[in-house]
């Protein structure tokens, strides 16, 4: 026969059931308008549009070097951007 684990252990009830802790309130957040989403994707469009310009209409100009132009006007554009949304 196998052995039980007959220890006796005292049975203590508690006294108060644990209360979940409230959930931090979220800020309430605005909706984003149609223009702002236009704007971004407008933006988007731009710089690879601009690229290719850049790239057809500068020929002796290294594609990195536009890439890097393009890429700075994108993140100083992200920038402004994202401080307006907030």
């Amino acid at each position: 026969m196998s052995k039980k684990n007959n220890k006796l252990q005292p049975e203590t009830a508690p006294a108060q059931a644990p209360q979940p802790s409230p959930e931090p309130q979220q800020p309430a957040r605005q909706p984003v308008s149609k223009a702002q989403i236009w704007t971004f994707w407008g933006a988007v469009a731009a710089a690879l549009v601009s690229a290719r310009v850049l790239d057809a209409a500068l020929p002796s100009v290294p594609e990195r070097v536009i890439e890097r132009w393009i890429m700075v006007a994108f993140a100083a554009f992200l920038g402004v951007f994202l401080i307006k949304l907030k």
